[in-house]
């Protein structure tokens, strides 16, 4: 009898488990944007998504989730939910943000790029090539030459992606990111032109501050990867330069990875003297949860230098590697996030740029 009764509690607790209500997107959404700090919205909408009514809740939510970790700096999470909301075929919910699959694509190529992925940035393009939405396309034309820049390891081998870039810019059809083209090309090339361009057609663009100098560059990998010309850009402050005269011989740009100790930094050796021999710090195995990463470099001798800096200023930095579908291997600096989320502020205030990464 005992176990007839058991049986029947077990039957009832499991049916009552499965009927609970689902819940819209738009409640989701309310009761996420109750929680304390943005991360446990983001926590509490990867908790829930589950339990949406429709396909379509679970799209919006996951689509929701996705813009909320790309604010953040969380690039790679981002890209993932943009993917994972692409893939469902669902309509639109009900008072959520409007927004065509295509749009979602284009979303995640963009959190790629923004990560530094050119590879998958390239695999979610393959999925608008084809549009026949004129936006999209001119969205996709302008990544997929980003994703170039991103291969490209010096400015001699951005010459084709400057000539597309230069017949985009005088393009019908690619008039909505046209600042964005412009930009590119004035970053690349130092064309005053470009510039010229912005500030006289796009005043209040946020091309046209970039160009002003009032505005940043946003510190994103994406920049790391791409070599540039002599542009007086405001880039983002960790990017490393290389000796000037290096620079003039070889008539390369300075780029954030693979790049030399600052000029303003590096130790002058004279006569026959030996430079000493840089310590070679360990690699640690790449471990899960939240960081603040300060560098990605092609050499691990690159990458300790930055660790030296970092660890004299009392910070726990450490390098970890990872090998992408290329087959480059890249050591990627971090410090492990805090328990009050407040590292990559201190960092900040130590002079060290840095943004949240979540493994």
């Amino acid at each position: 009898m005992k176990k007839i009764i058991a049986a029947t509690v077990l039957v009832l607790s499991a049916a009552s488990l499965f009927s609970q209500p689902k819940r819209s997107a738009e409640e989701i959404r309310k009761k996420a944007l109750e929680q304390e700090t943005v991360l446990d919205t983001i926590d509490y909408l990867k908790a829930n998504a589950d339990s949406s009514a429709t396909t379509a809740d679970k799209r919006a939510i996951l689509y929701f989730t996705a813009t909320l970790q790309e604010q953040l700096g969380l690039y790679t999470d981002a890209s993932t939910f943009y993917a994972k909301a692409a893939g469902i075929a669902g309509g639109q919910a009900k008072n959520m943000p409007k927004v065509s699959t295509e749009e979602i694509v284009i979303s995640a190529v963009r959190a790629s790029l923004s990560s530094g992925d050119w590879e998958t940035a390239e695999s979610y393009l393959s999925n608008v090539r084809s549009s026949k939405t004129e936006n999209i396309i001119a969205y996709a034309n302008l990544y997929s030459i980003w994703c170039q820049l991103c291969k490209a390891s010096s400015v001699n081998e951005t010459g084709d992606s400057i000539a597309m870039l230069r017949a985009y810019s005088t393009m019908q059809s690619m008039k909505s990111v046209r600042p964005q083209v412009l930009l590119t090309l004035w970053y690349l090339t130092d064309d005053i032109t470009c510039a010229a361009t912005l500030k006289s057609e796009y005043p209040n663009s946020p091309e046209t501050s970039i160009v002003n100098g009032t505005s940043q560059i946003m510190s994103v990998p994406f920049w790391y990867f791409v070599p540039r010309g002599n542009a007086s850009a405001a880039i983002p402050q960790v990017e490393a330069k290389q000796d000037k005269e290096e620079q003039k011989k070889e008539n390369i740009p300075p780029r954030k990875i693979d790049s030399d100790i600052p000029a303003e930094s590096a130790p002058i050796f004279k006569g026959n003297s030996t430079p000493p021999k840089q310590e070679t710090i360990p690699l640690r195995a790449k471990t899960s949860g939240k960081k603040q990463q300060l560098g990605l470099f092609k050499s691990k001798a690159n990458a300790d230098e930055l660790i030296g800096k970092v660890r004299a200023k009392n910070f726990d930095a450490y390098a970890y590697s990872e090998t992408r579908a290329s087959g480059t291997t890249y050591y990627i600096v971090v410090v492990d996030e805090n328990s009050s989320l407040t590292m990559g502020k201190k960092l900040k205030a130590a002079g060290f740029d840095c943004y949240t990464i979540s493994n």
